[in-house]
């Protein structure tokens, strides 16, 4: 089931502070923050909550913006985390799902948190729900893409044929909000892309998300 009820969408995503995104009927809490949010304080504050393999991870990145979103989307994640459940941050252990898919690991009955990250451009998205298995996606906008070989490949059949049917100006879009659909729905289920062809599993919900202009994004839940 596809809800696309959009209300209206927050301001420079660049500058957003990390935030609860307003979207009646939602199934799960999907928190939004911008890159610009990180002064040079706040990556300090963050970068003292990685584990010691986080801090790897964040070295191999060379980009500063892709050091810039994992940072903020791991520290999100953390902060959340031990916000909902009452622990420290720092404190918290993850284990990885036979598909790469990150859990909680260590807390007994608290290990059914379910949450999971995505992040494009200048936002990282955050979803939680407290035991439902939990896929979130988000994409920036990148004029030129070559989208159609993708739709063809990866896509459900007559998608193509749906998008090619909007006006041009508007098959950019709706072939990212169909992308999102589609990797927020595998990322639920922790599988990749060589699923994409599966059957859909019983009770996913797709949720289309309000997103600053320039993005789409949905959160799948199961």
């Amino acid at each position: 089931m596809i809800n696309p009820s959009k209300p209206p969408a927050p301001g420079n995503p660049v500058q957003a502070a990390p935030h609860r995104l307003d979207h009646p009927g939602l199934p799960a809490t999907v928190w939004v923050a911008g890159l610009g949010w990180l002064t040079p304080q706040r990556r300090e504050e963050l970068l003292a909550l990685l584990s010691s393999d986080e801090h790897q991870r964040l070295r191999r990145w060379r980009q500063s913006d892709d050091q810039d979103r994992f940072l903020l989307g791991r520290g999100l994640l953390r902060q959340r985390l031990g916000e909902a459940m009452g622990l420290e941050p720092a404190r918290l252990r993850f284990r990885l799902g036979p598909q790469g898919k990150p859990a909680l690991e260590g807390l007994g009955s608290q290990d059914t948190l379910q949450f999971n990250l995505a992040h494009s451009g200048a936002l990282v998205l955050l979803a939680l729900h407290p035991e439902r298995p939990v896929g979130v996606d988000v994409e920036c906008q990148r004029p030129g893409l070559n989208w159609r070989p993708i739709a063809r490949r990866h896509l459900p059949s007559g998608c193509l044929e749906v998008l090619e049917a909007l006006p041009p100006g508007e098959q950019l879009s709706g072939f990212l909000q169909h992308w999102c659909r589609l990797e927020a729905g595998l990322k639920a289920t922790g599988l990749g892309l060589a699923a994409a062809g599966a059957p859909p599993p019983p009770g996913l919900e797709l949720h289309d998300l309000r997103l600053p202009e320039g993005y789409a994004g949905s959160l799948a839940v199961i």
